[in-house]
């Protein structure tokens, strides 16, 4: 029986897997934020409805954007890598704002200023939702802790 060998103790050929593109640079992260903050852009992005029409559209404007953050000649990056990117700045933004509000009731001092935010990016992220009820909740709504009600 000592010439069976474990299944498990076979050591398979390396698994060639898609292979990682680099990271954004900061000219990179610059162009998307100024080209998602096109009037234009920002509103077909950040469109509510889903149906199919609406959908072509924001494949079709992260499909651009992706073209032109290709264009600068650091890597070529595709409309989903573009999303993502957008998608994490902007959690990254809200997480920033949330942390900013948080320190402030602790505190209890006085009304929020995107400026004490993190970075300069985060902030500027900020202001072109300021608004999105993500970032900034329902305005001249009572949050339940905040009202002792539960």
């Amino acid at each position: 029986m000592a010439s069976q060998v474990d299944a498990s103790s076979v050591t398979s050929p390396q698994i060639k897997g898609k292979k990682r593109s680099i990271n954004f640079s900061n000219t990179e992260i610059l162009k998307l934020e100024e080209l998602v903050k096109d009037e234009k852009t920002f509103s077909i992005l950040t469109n509510k409805f889903s149906n199919t029409l609406n959908n072509k559209m924001k494949k079709d404007m992260w499909t651009k954007i992706a073209e032109d953050i290709s264009a600068q000649g650091i890597a070529v990056r595709t409309a989903d890598e573009c999303s993502n990117k957008w998608q994490n700045l902007k959690r990254e933004s809200k997480a920033a704002v949330t942390n900013e509000k948080l320190e402030r009731r602790k505190t209890g001092g006085g009304t929020l200023t995107l400026t004490a935010v993190a970075d300069e990016q985060k902030v500027r992220i900020a202001e072109m939702y300021k608004d999105s009820a993500s970032f900034n909740g329902i305005i001249g709504r009572l949050d339940s802790d905040e009202a002792g009600l539960f």
